[in-house]
């Protein structure tokens, strides 16, 4: 991590911009795009780019007053990461020739399973953000602050 605070909200907050971006609009990067890419960057999309500013502006705070970030805080966004991807790779889109993911394109039955994977990875990564979101703003009034021998002393 960068050791200047706004640096680190900066990159948080571009993560989640890039990871709206691949959920919204990555398929169009493979000629997939469909009717569902402008549905997806303004729901999807508009959701994981607040939760991430939310994550930033607790990161500058956070950094601003001395204090570190909880393993939790950092795991929780980084699964959140993953997962996102994970979506971009599989949530469908509709065009011309029907439904299609990047992976799989329109072949049966892995269109299918595709498809059931996405829905419950959508969801995982809205709630790793939500949590992350939680956990870095508590990081930023100080619970992952330990305090040190002098400061229990005095």
């Amino acid at each position: 991590m960068p050791r200047h605070p706004l640096a680190r909200g900066i990159l948080v907050l571009l993560a989640g911009i890039a990871l709206a971006a691949w959920v919204g609009l990555g398929r169009a990067l493979f000629g997939i795009a469909g009717d569902l890419a402008i549905v997806y960057t303004l729901t999807l999309g508009t959701l994981i780019v607040v939760l991430h500013l939310l994550i930033a502006w607790s990161v500058v705070r956070a950094a601003r007053r001395g204090y570190r970030h909880r393993p939790a805080t950092i795991g929780t966004l980084v699964t959140s990461w993953a997962c996102g991807v994970l979506l971009g790779l599989l949530i469908p889109d509709i065009t011309a020739t029907g439904l299609q993911t990047i992976l799989t394109r329109g072949e049966e039955p892995a269109l299918g399973i595709a498809i059931g994977f996405a829905n419950p990875l959508g969801v995982i990564t809205l709630v790793f953000a939500v949590v992350a979101a939680v956990a870095a703003r508590g990081d930023a009034a100080g619970r992952a602050h330990l305090p040190s021998e002098e400061e229990l002393f005095d």
